[in-house]
């Protein structure tokens, strides 16, 4: 399986005035990028899905704006074989059919942020920085450390949140792409 590129790079991350470690920068992003992704609960950068759906008054509404393009709409029948429809156009919120009498479509379509969002590449480096600082120990649980006299007490918030974003990412996360979208489909 291979992941999908980090929101941000490490130029990104110096232009927005960050100072990630250099050796450890792409990592740093990656795991942010992660995180990232797994809180949206929906893809972010561009990928090509396919979806089955019902359609109501000839109008189809497709699941995790946004839309870059739709490439292919076929009519599903009852015993599930696909007929290629004609005469379909996206109108920026919904797919409308001309001439469909199926209850149900196939539709492939491209969706996501090209470019991502500069308030995403923002929060992904804000939060690669904030792993690049964070304690090994407290991403493990650890709750207070000794060492000869010096000794450190992690809240019980940071341990919470050090392998999840924090509420005020979450917060801006949420400004960037708009509520959270759950939905399923397949893809390559």
């Amino acid at each position: 399986m291979s992941l999908p590129p980090p929101l941000a790079t490490a130029a990104d991350a110096v232009a927005y005035g960050y100072s990630l470690p250099a050796e450890s920068a792409d990592a740093l992003l990656a795991r942010a990028s992660a995180r990232i992704r797994r809180a949206a609960g929906q893809p972010i950068t561009p990928s090509t899905v396919t979806v089955q759906l019902a359609v109501d008054g000839g109008v189809v509404d497709l699941p995790a704006p946004p839309v870059l393009e739709v490439q292919s709409v076929s009519s599903v029948a009852e015993d599930g074989t696909l007929a290629p429809l004609t005469g379909s156009w996206w109108d920026g919120e919904r797919l409308r059919l001309l001439t469909c009498f199926a209850d149900r479509v196939q539709v492939t379509y491209r969706r996501g942020w090209d470019p991502v969002p500069d308030g995403v590449v923002d929060l992904t480096c804000s939060v690669a920085d904030r792993l690049s600082g964070t304690p090994r120990g407290m991403e493990s649980g650890i709750r207070q450390q000794t060492i000869d006299d010096y000794s450190v007490t992690y809240a019980s918030e940071a341990i919470q949140y050090s392998g999840d974003l924090l509420p005020g990412e979450l917060t801006a996360l949420q400004r960037e792409l708009g509520g959270r979208c759950v939905w399923v489909v397949t893809g390559p």
